[in-house]
């Protein structure tokens, strides 16, 4: 009598592969999607183009003038508060740029502060007309505009300190008081720059930008750059 063939053998657990293989095989997909995403994260900050540091262009001079509570406010007091500064020029009876210089300060202070930046950055508002802009005044018109007086300056003082200061030290030129034709003789306008001045913590000017939408936005990134830079970012 033949002897029954051996059925043949079905497959064995050595043939099958690995569990950790058949997962690769099922996920692969998945597995380089995480691979790229992990790649973009670490590689981001090496991609990342930042602007080049604001050159220095002048430097705040030394100056003695008074803020809008009546203390004086000088060079030392500056450098000692350890921040960097948005500096303005504007007068209280001004009817044409200084409203737009003024609202655009107000939307850099609220940038810093959506930013959590109040206490590195300081706003500075200067009289170009001292002779009417007094400490009173300038606190009147603080509060007509809603500042926040916590990281926010009004500074006026005698006349020759706000030019040495303005003229003298930021190298921008402030004309004479005239009359402004067409209308009340109380109503004057002084021709001055509308430009915001950067001001790093060690006294230099930065640079000037304008009150506009970019130049708001351009400053307000400079800003940042001149503050990663000071503290070693």
């Amino acid at each position: 009598m033949t002897a029954p063939a051996e059925s043949a053998a079905g497959p064995q657990p050595w043939d099958q592969p690995a569990p950790w293989i058949l997962f690769l095989r099922r996920h692969i997909w998945l597995i380089g999607i995480l691979f790229f995403l992990t790649m973009i994260t670490v590689m981001r900050p090496l991609l990342v183009r930042r602007p080049p540091p604001p050159e220095v262009v002048g430097e705040v001079p030394a100056f003695t003038l008074v803020d809008s509570s009546g203390d004086t406010f000088d060079r030392g007091e500056l450098l000692a508060a350890d921040k960097t500064w948005v500096v303005g020029f504007v007068f209280t009876r001004c009817p044409s740029t200084c409203p737009a210089i003024s609202r655009a300060m107000l939307s850099f202070q609220d940038q810093v502060s959506r930013a959590r930046l109040d206490d590195r950055v300081e706003l500075l508002t200067v009289s170009v007309d001292p002779a009417y802009d007094t400490p009173e005044v300038m606190a009147a018109y603080a509060e007509s505009i809603g500042a926040n007086l916590d990281n926010w300056r009004f500074i006026t003082g005698d006349e020759q300190a706000i030019e040495d200061f303005v003229v003298g030290g930021f190298k921008l030129a402030v004309g004479d008081a005239e009359q402004v034709a067409g209308r009340d003789p109380g109503v004057i306008d002084i021709a001055h720059s509308t430009k915001l001045a950067l001001v790093d913590r060690y006294g230099n000017i930065r640079g000037y930008y304008s009150t506009d939408e970019d130049g708001l936005n351009e400053l307000f990134h400079r800003t940042l750059r001149v503050i990663r830079i000071e503290e070693g970012e």
